[in-house]
């Protein structure tokens, strides 16, 4: 299975590390599921909330850390599914097959 890491930090007063702690989390739960990562996006200084975002964007479009509005976040969960497209959040624990 093919997979793609985003990672987005809304403020300047987050952790510098942050997108790395983030992309590294992805990473190894990538490597635990034997999954390929392919393309990483990172969006910086953008709210979740905020649907413009550059890399975020770019990720959808290719599409081949989704948004904090909810409506959005179920759309975007929905419509991925529906493209037989499988959404693991690490963080969170989500994974759209369960």
């Amino acid at each position: 299975m093919r997979a793609v890491i985003y990672t987005r930090v809304s403020t300047q007063g987050q952790r510098e590390t942050s997108h790395d702690d983030q992309a590294r989390n992805c990473e190894q739960r990538a490597a635990r599921e034997g999954w390929a990562v392919g393309q990483r996006y990172t969006d910086h200084g953008i709210s979740g909330s905020k649907r413009d975002r550059p890399a975020y964007q770019r990720m959808l479009d290719d599409l081949s850390r989704f948004s904090r509005d909810s409506v959005e976040q179920e759309t975007e969960i929905r419509r991925l599914e529906r493209r037989k497209v499988r959404v693991v959040g690490v963080s969170d624990g989500y994974d759209s097959t369960s």
